[in-house]
Formats: C-alpha cells, sequence, structure tokens
C-alpha cells in the first residue's frame, strides 16, 4: 500500500506529547503554605517564650526556658494520655477474652 500524494501520514497512537505549564502563585501546594506558616508560627512562639525560669521538680529545681518547659509538659501529657489508653485497650481485650472463655 502506497500513499498518495498530498495524504498525511498516519499519527503514532498515544496522547501527544505535553509540556508542564508553567508555576504560578496559584499552583503552590496548599501544604507547603500550611507547613510555612506553622513554621514561623513555631519560630515567633519559640522567641517570644524563651523567658528564663525556675522550676521545681520535687527532688531538684533547674533554671531552663519557658518553651521548653512546655514542651517537655506537653510531650509527658502525650506519653501519660497513650499509656493511659495502652491499660485501656488491653484491659479490655482481657474482659472480652474472659468472658469468650465461659
Amino acid at each position: 500500500m502506497s500513499e498518495q500524494p498530498g495524504s498525511t501520514p498516519p499519527k503514532p497512537a498515544g496522547p501527544p506529547p505535553s509540556h508542564p505549564p508553567a508555576r504560578s502563585v496559584q499552583d503552590i501546594p496548599v501544604r507547603l503554605i500550611v507547613f510555612g506558616a506553622l513554621l514561623v508560627y513555631g519560630v515567633l512562639w519559640v522567641i517570644l517564650n524563651s523567658e528564663q525560669i525556675d522550676v521545681s521538680f520535687v527532688f531538684f529545681s533547674a533554671t531552663t526556658s519557658l518553651a521548653l518547659v512546655i514542651v517537655l509538659a506537653l510531650l509527658l501529657g502525650f506519653f501519660g494520655g497513650f499509656l493511659f489508653d495502652e491499660l485501656r485497650t488491653r484491659r479490655g481485650r482481657r474482659q472480652a477474652g474472659k468472658a469468650a472463655g465461659r
């Protein structure tokens, strides 16, 4: 089969190659904006809470920044909540096992 003069050659299968569009301000991902805002907030929070305070523990006392005390209290709270939830889950499993074993 020969091509006739003036006819167009067959097109290859598949989508045509596309060029990536130029990025504009509207194309910036929301996650990146939120991450940037949180980063700025965190830096400002540390700067504004960098005051040195005396913390009295049961057996000793220390002088440290307010930001560090707040972060330590937050971590202790998360850790305590995790342990409480884990104990409650284990107790529930144990009671469910006793009820099933009757």
